[in-house]
């Protein structure tokens, strides 16, 4: 048993596979550059648009995605960039 200021991180977040693919989607899109909609998402994710509309739904509820813009056709982007396949990088430097 280890003390309580040694106890690991633990990440208690729970994604449905509907809802990790269109967080992957988003994540991928976001960072080469595009400015993510929910047209893209769908094409990326290989989902419909009302399947992609209800995941936005549930995630940016649970303050895992973010909005830009106004009307009725937002971009979306990951709330949080503390992950990275080079964790010195939370963006890509071509942007």
């Amino acid at each position: 048993m280890t003390a309580d200021n040694e106890q690991p991180f633990i990440d208690q977040i729970s994604l449905s596979t509907v809802d990790a693919r269109v967080y992957e989607a988003i994540a991928t899109l976001e960072f080469i550059g595009y400015q993510v909609k929910t047209a893209d998402i769908a094409t990326s994710a290989g989902l419909d648009e009302r399947t992609v509309r209800q995941a936005l739904s549930s995630l940016t509820g649970r303050g895992l995605l973010v909005t830009k813009g106004a009307g009725a056709d937002p971009s979306y982007e990951p709330a949080y960039r503390g992950w990275s396949a080079a964790p010195e990088q939370g963006a890509n430097p071509k942007r």
